[in-house]
């Protein structure tokens, strides 16, 4: 008892001291129970891709061979350091040649790409930005067509839209095992396609030459939620809470795109017909490297007998929306590879009150439903807005272009990725 008391005096008399060594004290706490987590996690999986490595292949086979695209910027300068720790250790026990290229500047990944030599796969080691360069560098490559090399991504980046649905991680120990899930995919060779989005940008001051086409496989955003998550970095002073700070201060200014209006047209999904499945013809057979992602028969040729008059409707309906968001299937939970291909277009409220928008926003950042007044299922989606004289941006795959006139295509099921060996069927 005279020990307690002594302890409570001391405590009273020194309660700053108190209070920065208990800080301390607490930080040290968690900070061992996660390395603790982490060893242990990582020993678990180097013994699964071990056991890869330890397989007997033919006489004639070579190892697999993948490439690895590292944008060493991704995550605050993070990357290397964490693809190093977790992930590429499990490459290496599981008898993989790793050849690893790092970009150096944005738009890198695409030039690398025309780079790469002879490869079983890519594995895209950043976030939303590399993810998007490779899948346009490739698909600007092979116009359009089917690609028979998986590509798989470790999601190092800040932003991995993609990856956190199917590899989900938020705590220390929780991102290091979705990084060795996304490794151990690749290991297993489990994969299966995946839908992509064709963006090019309608108009007639661009020359067609230099008017290429962007290629994302998640989202594109437009309006006050986009512009207020790509200004929380303003709010860094406030540490883990500029996600919510972002909301609250600018949820009064008039610069976000509170306004998006224009007229789409759309035309409705289509699981495949003689008017959606044509491919271009146009690709290079030099009998070059990239021959190897082209597939020699066209996987669209069973539709092409196929009639479907409602394929070639347009639609179309203005908007007046606060918020307009069109995804593909692979960032919305609970879709699976038997369901169809299609765009998702979300319209929010015309006008939105203050306290929604923050209310709305904190939704977001815990990763739920924001509110949305109306959905469409589309194929292709033309976006024509009404441009007015403040700057307004889109956010495709979470990186930045400015607002014109758009066209989006689907091209469904175009790419295979890397999966998690039991929520996907072996495609290979």
């Amino acid at each position: 008892m005279i020990f307690i008391v002594k302890v409570a005096k001391t405590v009273r008399n020194h309660w700053k001291k108190s209070i920065f060594f208990t800080g301390v004290l607490t930080y040290g706490v968690i900070y061992t129970k996660n390395y603790l987590q982490t060893q242990d996690l990582m020993r678990s999986y180097c013994q699964r891709a071990a056991k890869y490595g330890k397989e007997p292949i033919a006489i004639n086979d070579k190892p697999r061979h993948i490439t690895v695209i590292l944008n060493p910027n991704a995550n605050k300068r993070k990357s290397v350091d964490e693809f190093e720790k977790y992930c590429a250790p499990l490459l290496h026990l599981a008898g993989i040649s790793v050849e690893v290229k790092k970009t150096e500047s944005e738009g890198h990944a695409k030039t690398l790409i025309e780079e790469i030599g002879g490869t079983d796969a890519i594995v895209i080691a950043g976030g939303d930005g590399t993810l998007s360069e490779v899948v346009t560098g490739l698909l600007r490559k092979t116009n359009d067509n089917a690609s028979n090399i998986p590509l798989g991504v470790l999601p190092l980046g800040k932003t991995n839209t993609v990856a956190t649905v199917k590899f989900p991680g938020k705590t220390k120990v929780e991102r290091v095992k979705a990084l060795a899930e996304a490794a151990m995919a690749v290991i297993e060779d489990t994969f299966k396609p995946i839908d992509v989005m064709k963006i090019e940008v309608l108009s007639t001051e661009i020359p067609e030459q230099s008017n290429k086409p962007i290629y994302a496989v998640g989202s594109l955003k437009w309006g006050a939620y986009r512009d207020a998550k790509a200004n929380k970095d303003s709010y860094w002073y406030f540490g883990p809470l500029r996600n919510y700070a972002t909301y609250i201060f600018n949820g009064f200014k008039n610069k976000l795109s509170w306004d998006c209006e224009a007229l789409i047209s759309y035309s409705v999904p289509c699981e495949g017909c003689s008017n959606c499945c044509r491919r271009s013809e146009n690709v290079s057979k030099n009998g070059g490297f990239f021959s190897r992602f082209v597939k020699s028969e066209n996987p669209y040729a069973k539709y092409l007998s196929i009639y479907n008059p409602e394929c070639s409707i347009t639609h179309e309906k203005k908007i007046h929306t606060s918020d307009l968001e069109l995804s593909t299937l692979n960032v919305i939970d609970g879709s699976s590879s038997e369901t169809p291909s299609k765009l998702v277009v979300e319209i929010g409220p015309d006008n939105i009150e203050y306290l929604d928008f923050v209310k709305n926003g904190f939704k977001l950042e815990k990763g739920e439903k924001k509110d949305v007044r109306e959905f469409i299922e589309a194929r292709t989606v033309n976006i024509n807005p009404e441009i007015k004289a403040q700057e307004a941006w889109f956010s495709i795959d979470n990186e930045n272009y400015e607002v014109k006139p758009i066209k989006v295509t689907l091209l469904p099921k175009i790419i295979n990725m890397f999966y998690k060996k039991e929520n996907v069927n072996v495609y290979n």
